[in-house]
């Protein structure tokens, strides 16, 4: 029965496991909750030495987004999106009138506008993809135009 359903305690409770997972990962420092009660999103402060010994990128983060949806059965909507001062890029799961389907990865350019290209989830169990991502996030890293230069 979907009366009891609450979207925004379940996508809290994915939100935690998403955050109880990226506070075990090598690459994350620290991650934070806002609003710290009941989360709508986290950013989990990066290891620049961690990601890529070539990267000396200032403040990276990784914001994360998840929406249970209205009612049980529905898709997730979620964004794991990684930014510094050079720029920022990041994988979503949502409707974007860019791309067809659910899935995608979006890089904005020098110019301040985003591409996007479609992108494939194997998982959509919160946890799953935060693990998948910071490894997305560390081989974008190697291939992202040079940003080694503060």
């Amino acid at each position: 029965m979907t009366d009891d359903w609450d979207a925004g305690a379940a996508s809290h409770r994915a939100l935690r496991g998403v955050r109880r997972e990226l506070d075990r990962h090598p690459a994350v420092v620290t991650t934070e909750g806002f609003p710290a009660t009941l989360h709508s999103e986290i950013v989990a402060e990066l290891s620049p030495s961690r990601l890529d010994a070539a990267v000396t990128a200032t403040e990276p983060t990784l914001t994360v987004r998840w929406f249970a949806g209205e009612r049980p059965a529905a898709p997730p909507g979620f964004s794991f999106h990684y930014s510094d001062r050079h720029g920022d890029f990041g994988w979503h799961h949502g409707s974007n009138p860019h791309v067809d389907g659910r899935g995608h990865y979006q890089e904005r350019l020098d110019e301040g506008v985003y591409t996007y290209t479609p992108h494939g989830f194997d998982s959509t169990q919160p946890t799953r993809v935060g693990w998948v991502v910071v490894s997305l996030v560390e081989n974008r890293l190697t291939t992202w135009p040079d940003r080694r230069q503060d």
